[in-house]
């Protein structure tokens, strides 16, 4: 009897932890996306910011995955799909696919990409996102620790997919300036941002159009004529708004009297003086200045992301008092730099911070002018090189101009998302007495130690 009893509370204890475990996965069923994110910087907990974009999309979009799969970068293309998985997970309107790149050409060439990317799709809109883009280096990279951005950049092209609000940028052209066929990366995220692009011929078309919001000038050689001048000034008179970001040219200090005119509107000085870094000589040269940040807006978030831009052949700027415009401190150069005002002997390699001509460090190579109620007008910036497609990927130079351009354009649906700082990734290579040993000792050693634990529990009841 006793024995039988012994069976039947053991029966009893069997058929109720089973139906725990059913009702306790039934419960966690029933709570659908709930998860409990244990990372240590909650790499799997999406901001308010994306959640409330997610439940607002309202149409299916198809999230289209598109890697390029090497040794090098796995971790980070895993990274990314799991990313992307956060937000499918999330609203059933949004699906994920996942392709080779190599093996779907015709993919690449429907949306005209050459390297890993995210493509949102919805309908006949899509927007595509550089995977590139989403990972920067911290500090020197020794490490192989990264800065992610991707929650902030997907959100932002899951708002902008959907968003009506559109701003138009103009380009001038006619004077040897940066043109959008050297700034095809730039006008690309531009478009991705709903901001469309095109080139404007001041002397043919005589005035800036209306409706554009951003008038660009973007490393002019030449200056601008008299007649340009004033309708530009009737343009920016009438509500428009200014990116004026300089070239180098060896005769900028004699030929540039419009462009200078231009810039005293708002208080900012062109000193012609090329800016010299002794301390990026030992890395990048002299002639290159990783500039640190003013407060600002514009800028605010990228350095506590530190996310700098890298300028070369940086113009010196300084300011002059004036009261009809707020300015605001960009970017400067360091302690260690000077502008050099001697073009001739710089074009000649010769260069010595002469205390009594050049213009001594820090250096001011950006400003932001707003109107006294707060309201941008106008950006004026040293240097313009970092935005042409071989410098652009480099740094915070993408960052750094989207945001000036967002700014300028007074964009509504901007995200700002804290980037994730991730852990460098080290790949462990076992040798072939390492790899017998894990296996032995998985494979064999633990069952076993289990296999006699069970039988030595059996033989002790056996013998009650």
């Amino acid at each position: 009897m006793k024995k039988w009893l012994s069976h039947t509370n053991s029966t009893v204890l069997s058929v109720a932890v089973i139906g725990i475990f059913i009702l306790l996965t039934l419960f966690l069923n029933s709570l659908g996306g709930f998860q409990l994110d244990l990372t240590s910087n909650k790499q799997y907990t999406l901001s308010d910011q994306s959640l409330t974009a997610i439940k607002n999309v309202k149409e299916d979009v198809n999230i289209l995955v598109l890697t390029v799969e090497n040794a090098n970068n796995t971790v980070l293309n895993r990274e990314v799909s799991d990313m992307v998985q956060e937000y499918t997970k999330r609203n059933s309107k949004l699906t994920m696919k996942q392709y080779n790149l190599t093996q779907e050409p015709t993919l690449a060439s429907k949306y005209g990409i050459t390297g890993s990317s995210i493509v949102l799709e919805q309908g006949d809109q899509y927007k595509v996102i550089d995977i590139a883009s989403l990972f920067t280096a911290v500090g020197d990279g020794s490490d192989g620790s990264y800065q992610f951005t991707g929650e902030e950049k997907l959100t932002q092209a899951l708002m902008n997919l959907s968003s009506t609000e559109m701003h138009k940028m103009v380009f001038l052209t006619g004077h040897e300036e940066l043109g959008l066929d050297q700034l095809t990366t730039l006008r690309s995220s531009l478009e991705q941002n709903n901001i469309t692009t095109e080139e404007l011929q001041l002397n043919q078309a005589g005035q800036v159009p209306e409706d554009a919001d951003v008038l660009a000038i973007i490393g002019p050689q030449r200056d601008i004529s008299d007649t340009e001048l004033k309708a530009i000034r009737t343009y920016l008179s009438n509500g428009g708004k200014l990116l004026l970001s300089l070239g180098f040219h060896e005769d900028m200090k004699l030929t540039w009297k419009n462009i200078d005119a231009l810039m005293t509107d708002y208080g900012v000085v062109d000193e012609h003086a090329v800016m010299v870094d002794n301390q990026q000589a030992s890395t990048m040269g002299p002639l290159w200045v990783v500039p640190e940040y003013g407060t600002h807006a514009i800028t605010d978030k990228l350095s506590e992301s530190k996310l700098y831009p890298m300028l070369s052949l940086s113009i010196a700027l300084t300011s002059k008092e004036q009261d009809k415009y707020t300015l605001s401190p960009l970017i400067h150069s360091s302690n260690d730099s000077y502008g050099e005002t001697n073009i001739a002997g710089l074009l000649q390699n010769e260069t010595t911070n002469d205390p009594d001509q050049d213009v001594q460090g820090p250096v001011e190579l950006g400003y932001a002018a707003d109107t006294t109620d707060g309201k941008p007008k106008a950006v004026i910036l040293g240097s313009s090189i970092f935005m042409q497609d071989s410098e652009i990927v480099n740094g915070g130079n993408r960052d750094f101009i989207l945001n000036t351009v967002n700014y300028l354009s007074e964009k509504e649906d901007g995200v700002t998302i804290r980037p994730r700082v991730q852990s460098g990734y080290q790949t462990a290579y076992l040798d072939g007495k390492q790899a017998r040993t894990i296996f032995f000792v998985a494979i064999v050693a633990f069952p076993l130690i289990f296999v006699m634990i069970g039988v030595l529990l059996w033989w002790r009841r056996r013998r009650v």
